[in-house]
């Protein structure tokens, strides 16, 4: 009960309150053979509250892709995060996660599988775009509901080792997450930052 208090106080001082939270969006660019989509994504709380929101959109001939993320955390522990995949608005993938106390967690699929889990590492995937991963060997993925191995390549490159032999590769300048590659089967899907005055212009 005392979560449920603290989500809703949250939603009620971000409406009410912007001047005591915090906002930040980001937008990159995803390109396979040119440009077919964006990535949006908003991070917003309050302290001890954080919300962070992802959606890429990719649009091809006939199709449009969707993979929403929304992600809450408590005082860095994630609370609770919905990810889902849709094909031309309908849903195709989910995964719902909800924490049931201190230590557990309880994780729900588009099958209606369920599996209670704990969580050693609490860097997450959706933080990765805010925060460079310094001295972070495992990040949990909100998608698969798992850790998942960060290789440290050097100079600011790190790569995120996905199930089926895919990864993630994100590069990082002063910090800040400038470029990601994503390898899915033998496609690489680059996402790169779109300069704020750039996106302006």
């Amino acid at each position: 009960m005392k979560k449920i208090f603290f989500i809703v106080l949250f939603g009620l001082l971000m409406i009410f309150s912007s001047s005591s939270g915090f906002g930040q969006n980001l937008e990159y660019d995803i390109i396979w053979l040119g440009k077919i989509g964006k990535l949006s994504i908003n991070k917003s709380g309050v302290e001890g509250l954080v919300s962070i929101k992802t959606n890429s959109e990719v649009k091809i001939p006939f199709y449009t892709f969707n993979w929403i993320t929304s992600t809450t955390l408590i005082d860095g522990k994630l609370n609770s995060s919905a990810y889902s995949q849709l094909l031309n608005g309908g849903k195709r993938e989910f995964t719902d996660i909800k924490q049931i106390n201190d230590h557990s967690w309880q994780m729900t699929n588009e099958k209606g599988n369920t599996n209670q889990f704990s969580i050693d590492s609490h860097f997450y995937v959706s933080k990765l775009y805010f925060e460079e991963p310094v001295n972070i060997n495992f990040v949990f993925s909100e998608r698969f509901g798992q850790p998942l191995e960060l290789l440290n390549e050097g100079n600011g490159h790190y790569r995120l080792i996905l199930p089926e032999k895919n990864y993630c590769d994100y590069y990082y300048e002063n910090g800040v997450c400038k470029t990601v590659k994503a390898k899915n089967g033998s496609r690489t899907i680059k996402m790169v930052l779109v300069d704020p005055i750039e996106k302006k212009g």
